[in-house]
């Protein structure tokens, strides 16, 4: 029998189908008296446990067939035992008023002992308003629920995942959060291209001032830029502020040189590039520019359209300042601490871990990104691909509107390009879950009304503030933070 699926905020259907495990109660028929003998009656099976499941409303859509969301439908079709019920905020670019509203009403939940049983998360924020804003300080004030427990009860082999992405979840050997996919720093571009620039990729692998260094080289001298979008203090080995220790590492010499290096990218080379435009990608495969450096959930994009066009690319991680390669985990998810059905939560978080989910990238994220399980990587590019191309509201879109995908989304990626990507990640050393630039750490707002974080970077990256001052203003206000 069809199960349906019920949602907060912004559906018809509420708290009168909740049970314990959502802090509500299951509204109940009046008594009846039957004739069936007792022990009929006693056989009947149980109600269903609703377990209520944080995931925003992006990804809720009906109709849509969002890989995570599919997923999760499957997974509540399988299990009578119990009925998912989804909490999804709206959007804070459709209405950051109401957003507001439903993330402060969420946290006064959580707060006083209830809120939903299962997070499922992505990292990028378009906005102030997010559960959880700096996950690691959650994890580190026990919001969630222990999971080491349930591991084994649900087949989970760690060792088939990125291990840093596993360990940016424990505290003290427990994992308490499970990244779901990450996103890695590549240089991509025209393989002649690049090569012919003289662009020594032995060298600049070493580490990433090498790599840096390597790459102005090879653009002063062939004349060339290149398209920059990467936030080099979140891809250190080094965490900028490290949870456990208890310090603020901005004053380290890897962050003031990544910082350095960040400026002197991102005043001098191309922030913008568009790559649904059929002639800029010819002209980035013959070198026009040289390429792209930027996280692989933008570069992949450009990957495909090089396959589209039959053009060889060239792929390379941006090294980290250890030699070794630093992923940013775009998503995850936990448990509530609060849960009263802290087996049923578990079980669907390791779902979400299996080989299923990830072959399937079932993952929250709008853009392409890697599973943290390294033998599904060639599965979840096809699978996404799929989708964005040929399943997402594939009802309702018409030929003109697939064929404007298969020439805005590209092609599949050759064999080869699946292995150097799987090699890429198998080089993974570190993995942080967000960059405090972006929507992560609270520490207030500037006179304008901005976050003061970002507007202090800015300031730096733009405007006239030495990296000195900019050190010097924000260590202590991130050291109280962090002591809080």
């Amino acid at each position: 029998m069809h199960k349906s699926i019920l949602k907060r905020f912004g559906a018809a259907v509420l708290a009168l189908f909740l049970t314990a495990c959502g802090e509500s109660v299951r509204a109940q028929p009046a008594p009846q008296t039957s004739s069936r003998p007792a022990e009929s009656q006693a056989q009947e099976p149980a109600e269903p446990v609703t377990l209520t499941v944080y995931l925003e409303a992006f990804y809720t859509q009906e109709g849509v067939h969002y890989p995570l969301y599919e997923a999760l439908k499957t997974y509540d079709e399988a299990h009578p035992e119990i009925e998912l019920e989804f909490v999804s905020p709206v959007g804070g670019a459709s209405d950051p008023a109401k957003r507001e509203e439903e993330i402060h009403q969420l946290n006064t939940e959580i707060i006083t002992g209830g809120g939903p049983d299962v997070f499922i998360m992505g990292t990028f924020r378009y906005t102030d308003s997010n559960l959880f804003p700096d996950v690691a300080k959650a994890m580190g004030n026990h919001a969630f629920l222990p999971l080491n427990a349930y591991a084994q009860a649900a087949g989970f082999q760690r060792d088939d995942y990125i291990q840093p992405a596993l360990e940016a979840g424990q505290l003290e050997g427990e994992q308490y959060i499970l990244p779901l996919s990450i996103s890695v720093p590549l240089f991509v571009g025209g393989k002649d291209a690049v090569e012919k620039s003289g662009f020594d990729a032995e060298a600049a692998a070493a580490n990433q001032t090498a790599f840096f260094d390597e790459l102005s080289r090879a653009l002063n001298e062939s004349g060339a830029q290149i398209l920059y979008t990467l936030s080099l203090t979140n891809l250190l080995q080094q965490p900028l502020i490290d949870y456990a220790a208890g310090q603020v590492y901005l004053d380290a010499e890897p962050v003031r040189q990544a910082l350095e290096t960040e400026k002197a990218f991102a005043t001098s080379q191309l922030n913008f590039f568009d790559s649904y435009d059929p002639a800029q990608i010819e002209a980035m495969a013959a070198g026009t520019p040289l390429g792209a450096v930027e996280m692989s959930n933008g570069a992949l994009s450009i990957l495909r359209l090089f396959a589209a066009q039959g053009a060889e690319a060239f792929v390379q991680a941006v090294p980290n300042e250890e030699g070794g390669v630093t992923a940013q985990i775009s998503s995850y998810a936990m448990a509530n601490a609060n849960t009263a059905c802290p087996e049923e939560a578990a079980a669907l978080l390791y779902y979400l871990m299996s080989a299923e989910c990830q072959d399937a990238a079932a993952y929250p994220s709008a853009t392409e990104e890697l599973p943290v399980r390294v033998a599904s990587l060639g599965n979840a590019l096809k699978n996404f691909h799929q989708f964005i191309v040929y399943d997402a509201s594939k009802e309702t879109v018409s030929e003109d509107d697939i064929a404007f995908r298969e020439s805005a989304f590209g092609a599949d990626l050759s064999e080869d390009m699946v292995l150097a990507l799987q090699d890429i990640c198998e080089k993974v050393s570190a993995a942080h879950f967000h960059s405090i630039w972006e929507h992560a750490l609270q520490l207030g707002q500037s006179e304008t009304g901005d976050d003061l974080l970002t507007e202090a970077m800015n300031e730096y990256l733009y405007g006239g503030k030495p990296l000195d001052q900019l050190i010097e203003e924000l260590t202590p206000r991130l050291q109280m933070y962090l002591d809080e």
